[in-house]
């Protein structure tokens, strides 16, 4: 099956990605998860027959934590807060002055369909519907247009920048030899909550992929 690659650069002040474990004091990943980078991609475009499967993410900054606190009014509160329309706060480490470099392949969903389904296509029509949607996906990103507002984690975190690559980023060779003991990877399956992790996930040379590793052991 024909693949085409679409590719995205973003960057901002302020970034969450939530590691599960960390509970009610959350803690980010220093890349963005599957799940994340996908939204990102699927921001500017979006086709129910095509899938978007990132495949790799460049980090163009130093990684850097800091304290984040904020009062939070949401759902998760206890029923006398709520009822008593009381918030607290939330103490998060998040990830500041982020810049990343996201990659991804496109490819048309397999659909099994009858012999005599007229929605079937031939091969030649698959191939072209990869390839246009990731020209108007390209199209759509050079000029600014996207289904809804980006974010880098927290929906409250929205990029500086948002767009192709640019030339004068590059990715931060630094950022090595630094392992993820358990990347979330998705939360879904078949359509259910059902977590999946990436157990001793690795960065090397500013680069962590989304793709098979081979197992890394903890010296």
């Amino acid at each position: 099956m024909d693949t085409y690659m679409i590719e995205l650069e973003v960057a901002g002040p302020f970034a969450m990605f939530a590691r599960p474990d960390s509970g009610s004091t959350p803690i980010s990943y220093p890349v963005p998860t599957y799940s994340a980078a996908k939204g990102m991609f699927e921001a500017v475009a979006w086709l129910s027959s095509v899938y978007i499967n990132p495949v790799r993410v460049e980090i163009c900054e130093p990684i850097r934590f800091e304290r984040y606190i904020t009062n939070y009014g949401g759902p998760l509160r206890k029923p006398v807060q709520i009822k008593g329309n009381n918030n607290y706060q939330l103490i998060a480490t998040i990830l500041v002055d982020v810049r990343y470099k996201l990659f991804a392949e496109v490819r048309e969903k397999l659909i099994k369909r009858g012999r005599d389904d007229p929605r079937k296509k031939k091969p030649s029509s698959r191939r072209e519907l990869a390839r246009k949607f990731s020209d108007e996906f390209n199209r759509r990103l050079e000029n600014g247009q996207t289904f809804h507002t980006p974010c880098l984690g927290w929906k409250k975190f929205v990029p500086s920048y948002f767009g192709p690559l640019r030339l004068d980023t590059n990715r931060d060779e630094s950022v090595d030899h630094l392992v993820i003991p358990s990347l979330l990877d998705s939360v879904w399956e078949n359509k259910e909550v059902h977590p999946n992790f990436r157990q001793n996930w690795k960065i090397s040379k500013g680069v962590m992929s989304y793709k098979f590793q081979e197992p890394h052991h903890a010296q």
